[in-house]
């Protein structure tokens, strides 16, 4: 079902990271785990997977915040990502699915609900992802962002 998939999970949760690593590895995917929204970033660029699983509390940045960044990676610059958190709120429900997460799936749950999503998820094919959605934190204006005008 799962086997020959690169699947990396961001969670700053060390058993469910290891519960999911374990899960997924049953099902013959070779998984990656890390703690943190870089960690995670930096593990999926290097390497890009077929799928992400992310958290949304991370303690170094929020997961929404790297999931635009996210979707831009993997095969065809389309990276499948589920959401997995203890969220349940209607706002980050909406603003992921907006970030384009391909699933939203709340803690606690069933292992055999993850796999599932799982599997659906990489038998899909994915467009890319355009989110119009500002960054919280807006870019820094460079020299490439400054006005020249002709003296007089």
């Amino acid at each position: 079902m799962l086997r020959g998939k690169h699947i990396v999970v961001i969670d700053d949760t060390e058993s469910i990271r290891q519960f999911l690593r374990f899960s997924l590895e049953a099902y013959g995917a070779a998984v990656q785990v890390t703690a943190t929204a870089a960690a995670g970033l930096a593990c999926c660029e290097q390497a890009p997977p077929d799928l992400a699983v992310l958290d949304i509390g991370l303690p170094d940045n929020e997961g929404l915040n790297i999931l635009p960044r996210l979707k831009r990676l993997g095969k065809h610059h389309a990276l499948p990502v589920v959401v997995l958190t203890v969220r349940k709120d209607q706002d980050s429900m909406e603003r992921a699915k907006i970030l384009g997460a391909n699933a939203y799936l709340t803690k606690p749950c069933f292992v055999e609900d993850v796999i599932e999503v799982i599997s659906r998820l990489l038998a899909e094919k994915h467009a890319p992802h355009l989110s119009l959605v500002m960054p919280d934190t807006p870019p820094r204006p460079g020299p490439q962002d400054m006005l020249l005008s002709k003296g007089t």
